[in-house]
């Protein structure tokens, strides 16, 4: 158990020095594979029981958030060896962050409100630009905008506030595709109340709200918990992680 909690610590030491996700990850694809499958379960497990107020785990645990990019780094085969070893070891926290199952509802993004559904006729060219604009009028009407793109460009627009932000990641339905690039973004994926509109959201896909789960608060935890709107494999594991807080 030493040297293991010696290598996380490394891990996280040399992770924390990174500037940038993708080499990140990168580097830990890298030190993962040169475990066995057993090893690198345990290993991620240990740095989750550090807890989100560590901020080197914290940083670990926020590029595990795309599921894409942690299996891109491993290789599916790693990805699928590491799955079924914490699986073998009973480690649930573990297995649920290498499961992806589909979210608990499914949907696509678009213009509900009469004043918005306009926005329809314009070509998708147009929205493009009009989501770089500076007039707030602009951003608001594109806030239900079904492309990523429109909302990747909005996402990245200086004048956009966390209060537009939050209609996009609560907005229901909504497509898997738009809430994932919320969850990974740069700047927006850092907000607490972003990460928790996300996790609320049953259009997520319950994968990576199970990776944000560990950033809640617990009385947070506890609504998430008790949220029937949500998948069942994001309640659990909210419930697992209130007992461990608890000492259960």
């Amino acid at each position: 158990m030493e040297d293991l909690e010696a290598f996380a610590a490394k891990i996280l030491s040399d992770l924390t020095a990174l500037p940038e996700e993708r080499m990140r990850l990168d580097l830990l694809g890298r030190r993962l594979s040169v475990l066995e499958p057993e090893g690198a379960a345990r290993l991620i497990d240990a740095i989750y029981k550090k807890g989100a107020e560590d901020k080197a785990a914290r940083r670990f645990l926020s590029i595990l958030v795309n599921p894409e990019g942690l299996r891109k780094a491993l290789g599916e085969e790693k990805f699928g060896s590491i799955y079924h070893a914490s699986v073998k070891m009973g480690l649930r926290k573990v297995s649920r962050l290498f499961t992806d199952l589909p979210p608990r509802k499914t949907g696509v993004a678009g213009y509900e409100k009469e004043e918005e559904a306009k926005m329809e006729f314009i070509t998708l060219g147009q929205r493009r630009m009009m989501s770089k604009s500076n007039v707030k009028d602009t951003i608001d009407r594109l806030l239900s905008d079904p492309d990523v793109m429109v909302v990747e460009n909005l996402l990245n627009n200086p004048r956009i506030t966390e209060k537009e932000v939050l209609k996009i990641a609560s907005k229901r339905p909504n497509s898997a595709l738009i809430l994932k690039l919320v969850s990974t973004h740069r700047v927006w994926s850092k907000r607490y109340e972003v990460k928790k509109a996300i996790i609320l959201n049953p259009y997520t896909p319950p994968r990576i709200s199970v990776a944000l789960l560990d950033m809640m608060l617990t009385q947070d935890l506890k609504l998430i918990a008790d949220d029937k709107t949500i998948h069942s494999q994001v309640r659990l594991s909210a419930k697992d992680l209130l007992n461990e807080r608890e000492g259960k």
